[in-house]
C-alpha cells in the first residue's frame, strides 16, 4: 500500500478518538469554556425593569436586612401606577427580626396590591437529571406570606459549573411540599414571566435544563434604585412592566460570574432577568444533534486527509486546512448565533490534531522517503535540477518523451595501456578519483549524470528539466574537466603515477528521455540518434588530434563566446550526410 493511503486511515482514526471523547464528555469544562467565547449582545426586552437593593438604597435606607414594612411601603406605592408583575428575589424564610408585626405588615399589603407578586423557593440537595430533576427538600418563604392569593411561588435555583460560572437553569424543579406531599415548582423567571401576561416565545422548546442565553454584560438591563420606588419617583418608570427585585450590592454577596462578565460578578436577580428575557425574546441555545456532532468531528479530522491526499505541496495543504478550519469556526459562530450548540472545542481538536499528526506523517515518513530520493537523484544530478524535478514531478514523466538536449561523451584514450601499466587495485582507485572529479563539473554545471560505460562517461542537459543554456552548460562543463584533468595529471605525475589523456564529445539534438529497462529494474537515460552522434563524435578525438569536438547543432546554440575552430565535415557512423564538427581552442 502506498504511504498517501495511510491518511484517510490516520484521520478516521483521529474522528473516531474525538467522538469517542465527545460522547463520554471529555473535556466538558473546556468546551463550556470555548462556548462563553461566542455570546454576544442582544436586545433586551423593553418590559423588564430591575429594581435594584444597591449600596445608594442602604445608605438612603439603613443597614440591610431591613423591615418587612419597608418592602410592604414599597409593594403599596407601586400600585399607584401598577408593573405587570413583581418578582422579589428574596425568601424571606425567617420570621423578622422586627417582630410579627413587620411580617403581617408586608403579608397586608401582598393582599392589597393589584399586580401579582412572585416570591423564590430555594431547592436543597438538587439531583439533576434527563427528566425533572429533583429536590431532597425547599426552603419556602413564611407561611403569612404563601397565604396570600396574590403570592405565587417559583425556584429560584440556577446551576453553577465547576469553573463557578453559572450557565445553566432548570425549568421545573419537583420535590417536598411544606405539607410533606409532593410538589413542581417551575423556575422563578419562568412564572414571573407567565404571570405577566406576556407570551413565552417558543415555549415548546424548553427542555429539563435549558442554557441561559445571556443578552448583555452586568448592569445592561434597565435597573431602578429601591430608594426611587419607595419615595414614588418611578412610578412611571415600573407601569406595566415586567420588574424584578433584588440585591444588586456585592457586600451581600448574591453575584456569580457567567460567560458575559467573568470579571464583574453579575449579580443574581440579573441573572434570573436574563432568564425572563430569553424566554420574552424566544432566545434560546440547544446542543447540535449528537449524529450530526459526530459527523461534523469525523468531516473535520478527514478533510485533512483529502488535501494532503491529493495535494502535492505541503504548503498548500496546510493553508487551505486552516482556510477550511477558520470556515468552520464561522459555522460554529453563526450557528450559535441562530441558537445552535456547535461542540467546538472536539471539531476544533479533531481538525488540528488531524492536520498536525498527517503533516507530521508526511514529513517525516514521506519527506524522509522523498529525501531518500533527492540523494540518490542527487548523484545523478546537481542538487539544482533535483530540487527543480521535486517541485513538480509530473515534470518527469515515466516511460519517454522526446526533448532536445545536449549530449556529453569522454573517453579515456590509452586506456588499455594504462591497465597493462598498473595493477587491478591501483586502476580501480585512479579510475574511481578520476570518475569523482569529472562527474563533479557534470553535477557542477546541471547536468544529468546517465552511466559509467568500463573508462567512459555519458551525461546530458536539458533534461528532464527545459534549459535555453545547455550547450554552454555542456561546454564549460567540458572545458572544466580538461583543466581539472590537467591538475589531476600533475599529481598523477608527482606521485610517479601514469597521465590519462581524454576525448571529448558534444552533440544537440532531439532524443527520447526517461525511464527505460525493465519492470523491475530500470534508468533514466537518454537514447536515439543523438546520444549516437555524440559517441561517434568524441571517437573522432584519436584522428583529429584533440581533446573535445563539438558538433554544429551545438556551436549553434551556444550563447557564449568560445574559441571555435573548424575541423572539418565529418562522416560518422549512422549518418549520410556530413556532420560539421568543432573544437575549442583552449
Amino acid at each position: 500500500m502506498k504511504l498517501k493511503f495511510f491518511y484517510p486511515i490516520l484521520a478516521l482514526l483521529i474522528g473516531a478518538l474525538f467522538c469517542f471523547s465527545y460522547n463520554a464528555g471529555l473535556f466538558s469544562g473546556w468546551e463550556s469554556a470555548a462556548e462563553d467565547l461566542l455570546y454576544s449582545n442582544k436586545p433586551v426586552s423593553k418590559d423588564l425593569v430591575i429594581i435594584t437593593i444597591d449600596d445608594e438604597s442602604i445608605k438612603n435606607l439603613g443597614q440591610w436586612p431591613w423591615p418587612r414594612k419597608i418592602f410592604a411601603d414599597a409593594f403599596l406605592k407601586m400600585n399607584e401606577a401598577p408593573p405587570a408583575v413583581l418578582g422579589l428575589d428574596a425568601v424571606f424564610a425567617e420570621a423578622s427580626r422586627a417582630g410579627a408585626e413587620d411580617d403581617s405588615a408586608l403579608a397586608s399589603a401582598l393582599g392589597r396590591v393589584s399586580f401579582p407578586v412572585v416570591f423564590p423557593v430555594e431547592a436543597t440537595d438538587l439531583y439533576l437529571s434527563d427528566r425533572t430533576p429533583e429536590a431532597a427538600n425547599f426552603v419556602y418563604p413564611l407561611s403569612i406570606f404563601r397565604a396570600s392569593n396574590n403570592l405565587s411561588l417559583g425556584h429560584a435555583n440556577i446551576i453553577t459549573d465547576k469553573d463557578g460560572i453559572v450557565r445553566r437553569f432548570p425549568l421545573a424543579i419537583s420535590g417536598a411540599d411544606a405539607d410533606g406531599g409532593r410538589k413542581v415548582f417551575d423556575a422563578f423567571a419562568y412564572e414571573v414571566v407567565k404571570k405577566s401576561g406576556r407570551d413565552i416565545i417558543n415555549e415548546s422548546s424548553l427542555q429539563s435544563v435549558n442554557k441561559i442565553v445571556y443578552a448583555a454584560p452586568p448592569g445592561s438591563i434597565r435597573r431602578v434604585p429601591f430608594w426611587r420606588v419607595l419615595n414614588g419617583e418611578a412610578a412611571g418608570l415600573l407601569k406595566d412592566k415586567i420588574a424584578l427585585m433584588g440585591v444588586f450590592t456585592a457586600d451581600l454577596h448574591d453575584a456569580k460570574p457567567t460567560p458575559m462578565g467573568k470579571e464583574k460578578d453579575m449579580p443574581g436577580v440579573e441573572i434570573q432577568a436574563n432568564i425572563a428575557n430569553m424566554l420574552l425574546m424566544g432566545y434560546r441555545l440547544e446542543n447540535l444533534s449528537r449524529g450530526l456532532s459526530f459527523a461534523w468531528i469525523i468531516i473535520a479530522a478527514f478533510i485533512p486527509a483529502l488535501l494532503f491526499l491529493f495535494s502535492k505541496k505541503t504548503r498548500t495543504a496546510i493553508i487551505t486546512s486552516i482556510g477550511i478550519g477558520i470556515l468552520y469556526l464561522i459555522a460554529v459562530i453563526v450557528l450559535f448565533q441562530m441558537g445552535v450548540i456547535a461542540n467546538l472545542l472536539h471539531i476544533t481538536l479533531a481538525w488540528v490534531f488531524s492536520t498536525i499528526i498527517l503533516f507530521g506523517y508526511r514529513y517525516f515518513i514521506g519527506e524522509r522517503e522523498k529525501n531518500k530520493l533527492k540523494n540518490i537523484l542527487s548523484r545523478h544530478v546537481s542538487r539544482q535540477v533535483a530540487r527543480e524535478i521535486f517541485k513538480d514531478l509530473d515534470k518527469v514523466k515515466l516511460g519517454g518523451e522526446e526533448k532536445e538536449i545536449t549530449v556529453f561523451f569522454s573517453d579515456i584514450r590509452g586506456f588499455t595501456t594504462l591497465s597493462e601499466k598498473t595493477t587491478p587495485q591501483k586502476l580501480v582507485e585512479i579510475l574511481n578519483r578520476y570518475f569523482t572529479e569529472m562527474s563533479e563539473e557534470v553535477l557542477r554545471f546541471g547536468g544529468v549524470l546517465d552511466k559509467y560505460i568500463g573508462d567512459a562517461i555519458m551525461a546530458f542537459w536539458g533534461a528532464p528539466i527545459g534549459d535555453d543554456e545547455q550547450a554552454d552548460k555542456a561546454i564549460k562543463a567540458s572545458l572544466a574537466m580538461l583543466a581539472r584533468l590537467k591538475k589531476f595529471n600533475e599529481e598523477q605525475k608527482a606521485a610517479g603515477e601514469p597521465e590519462i589523456n581524454i576525448g571529448i564529445g558534444l552533440y544537440t539534438g532531439p532524443a527520447i528521455v526517461g525511464n527505460v529497462g525493465s519492470e523491475k529494474r530500470f534508468n533514466y537515460t537518454a537514447i536515439g540518434d543523438t546520444v549516437n552522434v555524440a559517441s561517434r563524435l568524441e571517437g573522432l578525438n584519436k584522428e583529429y588530434k584533440t581533446n573535445i569536438i563539438i558538433g554544429e547543432s551545438t556551436k549553434n546554440k551556444a550563447k557564449g563566446a568560445y574559441n571555435f575552430k573548424y575541423m572539418a565535415a565529418a562522416t560518422v557512423k549512422g549518418r549520410n550526410e556530413p556532420i560539421n564538427i568543432y573544437t575549442i581552442e583552449v
